[in-house]
């Protein structure tokens, strides 16, 4: 039996050859329109990567990172994080069906902790579709607590640094 490899790296989607496989790997993940609400509610299905990239990545508008998680080479996860005034904001998190429920989800979120943590963020925030229970879970998990702010669509989630 063949061990399973998982190996965490940083992608641009200023680059190329990374955005290619990006959107190779999106348009699979997001072929279901569930998928695509549970990881960036609100965007319209169907998927479509160049509206994507403008939206969450436009390094005119915003300067952001992200992470992907490989399993032997393939990518099956997806995180990303952008600092404001040493607020970070954590978005698009998404683990491939056939990965979850193997605590991936708080290998990725520890990743981009600390890489908040090494560009100087204080505070954690992210948003959840209320319907994605695991999501929630996940996030209570790692010391993340409901906000104030209230949004019909979305559960804003909080975690501050000591």
């Amino acid at each position: 039996m063949k061990k399973q490899e998982y190996t965490l790296e940083e992608i641009s989607y200023s680059r190329k050859e990374d955005r290619r496989i990006m959107e190779r790997v999106l348009n699979g993940w997001f072929k279901d329109p569930k998928a695509l609400n549970f990881t960036a509610p609100g965007f319209s299905f169907p998927f479509k990567f160049k509206k994507w990239r403008s939206i969450f990545y436009n390094p005119n508008i915003n300067q952001s990172a992200t992470v992907v998680l490989k399993n032997n080479g393939w990518i099956i996860g997806h995180i990303s994080i952008r600092l404001e005034d040493r607020k970070a904001y954590i978005f698009n998190l998404f683990i491939d069906s056939n990965n979850r429920r193997n605590g991936l989800g708080i290998k990725m979120m520890n990743e981009i902790e600390n890489y908040g943590k090494s560009i100087g963020a204080m505070e954690y925030n992210l948003n959840v579709p209320p319907k994605n229970i695991a999501a929630k879970n996940l996030f209570e998990k790692l010391n993340y607590i409901e906000s104030n702010l209230k949004s019909s669509s979305l559960i804003k989630m909080i975690k501050r640094v000591e």
